[in-house]
């Protein structure tokens, strides 16, 4: 992948700028190209990192005194839990292996989790 920068000039003389990110690759014997994302409505800056992290693919270059934190998310374990519990009243195949089924299952282990709305269960 790389960044692609061209410009054109319309019959009215004003000229465009368009940024893109896109994919070279071979079908038989001619090279073609593929666009990604139009990067045009980018900031320099962001440009500028795309280009960086494309260019050393295997480390994150971090500019600056930019500092992240890893933070541990939720456990899986209270799912996992209501899920054998809900395996041994049968309510698992009660709902069937559907995706219907396992969304209403997902819904009812949600709810028990944590009180609120279907919406804020994703």
């Amino acid at each position: 992948m790389y960044i692609s920068r061209s410009s054109s000039k319309h019959s009215s003389g004003k000229e465009y700028h368009s940024i893109l990110l896109r994919q070279s690759y071979r079908e038989g014997n001619k090279v073609k190209k593929r666009t990604i994302a139009n990067l045009s409505n980018c900031r320099e800056e962001e440009i500028k990192q795309i280009e960086n992290a494309l260019k050393s693919k295997m480390t994150p270059n971090i500019s600056g005194n930019d500092s992240f934190k890893i933070v541990q998310g939720r456990s899986i374990g209270s799912v996992y839990v209501l899920y054998k519990v809900a395996e041994r009243l049968g309510i698992v195949s009660a709902l069937g292996n559907s995706f219907h089924g396992k969304l209403a299952l997902w819904l009812i282990i949600s709810r028990i989790i944590e009180q609120g709305s279907r919406l804020s269960a994703t």
